[in-house]
């Protein structure tokens, strides 16, 4: 048996330990490649080597910085002002929230954010009968998702995509790549919420109970204003460099954190475990699996199955649809980190040969990954909103119409935008 094979029966096992998702997911990333390399498919620095990778270093930033604008204060300033502006309106308040969490997201950690509102929310509907914190949350929860789609750096998918490019050696994302259809969905996904989404929520949970099981945490309110103005000043800094990109993203990422650490903004030690380290080993090893099958030959096996099935005769923008819509579906189900891992691979590999634009397949295949919102599989911070007493299948039933919708935008607008051939 070929090693090519062996990576593939290594690849599929971890597949369906994602899937079955009774370990967690950095455990089975990272068992993939200590099988690799303890089955001769690749060695230890192939297998290994993408946990010093840049993707990985930015992530962990992120989750640094993110941790600071909490541990400080400021999100509970901008929370408050929110509350302030909004005069006590539940369309207002949603508006608002909807439009902060989600550039908030465009930058942080999508589930740190909601984790950052749901305290703000909750407290606010048991003050005031007039307003219900499954209709507030429900759409805060898809301005995280959606909001962390737009940019590289807002969600760890678009970091596993941009690794796979850097692999294998083509045109990586810029920041700001994804903002020009993910704001477009961001903003449609707000004209649903308070529209038509918000008559399915009435419909849906309605006449429930409405703070489920979630019990409300002590929230400070003797931050040090000091630490406020300077971690506002930070994040804007970070912000103005992620832009500009005047030196690599992970250099103003892990400088940002460094800088939060010596101003005081955050404890070294808080700083060391805020890091979602589950979702590190889980990035890191994707890559390293990733990685360790292309090396190994397996992603041209798949590849050709792929082509086999399809055929050489479909149009690029067919193909493109096809794999949007596969993932989209496998993304609802699984990881979407997972979907990228199957599909991804499979353009890499078929584009040259085709002349087909691989950066923009890329980028509407990884987008459409992180817009997947009809289950709380879909996404971690889909999942963190079930504490206030959604059901599974509410997902479904509000935000099946917007994933249809997101889907249309993605095929619509990407290949308008950036061309499916070369």
């Amino acid at each position: 048996m070929g090693i090519d094979v062996i990576s593939l029966i290594i690849f599929g096992f971890c597949v369906a330990l994602f899937i079955w998702d009774k370990l967690p997911m950095a455990t089975t990333a990272i068992l993939g490649c200590a099988l690799m390399v303890i089955f001769g498919v690749c060695d230890f620095k192939v297998a290994f080597g993408q946990f010093s990778s840049s993707t990985v270093i930015l992530t962990i930033g992120v989750m640094v910085i993110g941790a600071a604008i909490s541990e400080t204060g400021l999100a509970v300033v901008i929370g408050n002002w929110i509350v302030k502006v909004s005069n006590g309106s539940e369309r207002k308040l949603i508006t608002g929230t909807y439009l902060v969490s989600a550039a908030m997201s465009a930058f942080l950690t999508n589930s740190a954010v909601l984790a950052i509102f749901i305290p703000i929310l909750m407290g606010l509907s048991l003050a005031d009968k007039n307003l219900k914190s499954k209709n507030m949350i429900m759409p805060i929860a898809i301005a995280c998702v959606l909001g962390g789609a737009s940019t590289l750096v807002g969600s760890t998918q678009q970091l596993t995509a941009q690794g796979l490019l850097e692999d294998a050696g083509l045109r990586l994302f810029k920041t700001f790549d994804f903002t020009p259809v993910g704001a477009i969905v961001v903003v449609f996904g707000l004209v649903y919420c308070l529209t038509l989404g918000r008559w399915l929520g009435n419909k849906i949970w309605g006449n429930r109970e409405d703070n489920g099981d979630y019990v409300l945490p002590e929230i400070k309110t003797d931050y040090d204003k000091k630490k406020i103005i300077i971690m506002a000043l930070i994040f804007l800094a970070t912000v103005v460099f992620y832009i500009t990109e005047w030196i690599p993203l992970a250099i103003t990422s892990t400088s940002a954190a460094v800088i939060c650490i010596i101003t005081g903004c955050i404890t070294q030690k808080k700083a060391i475990t805020s890091v979602n380290w589950n979702i590190v080993g889980r990035l890191a090893g994707c890559l390293g699996i990733a990685k360790a099958l292309e090396a190994a030959g397996g992603t041209v096996i798949i590849a050709n199955v792929f082509r086999a099935v399809v055929g050489t005769s479909l149009s690029p923008y067919l193909l493109f649809c096809l794999l949007v819509l596969m993932v989209f579906v496998m993304s609802e189900l699984t990881v979407n980190s997972t979907a990228l891992l199957v599909v991804l691979p499979i353009i890499i590999s078929i584009a040259p040969e085709m002349g087909l634009n691989t950066f923009t397949y890329a980028l509407g295949i990884t987008l459409a990954s992180g817009c997947t919102l009809a289950t709380p599989l879909a996404s971690s911070t889909l999942g963190m909103s079930m504490v206030v007493g959604y059901r599974f299948n509410d997902y479904f039933k509000h935000n099946i119409i917007l994933d249809i919708c997101s889907y249309v935008i993605i095929i619509s607008l990407v290949p308008m935008i950036y061309g499916l051939t070369v």
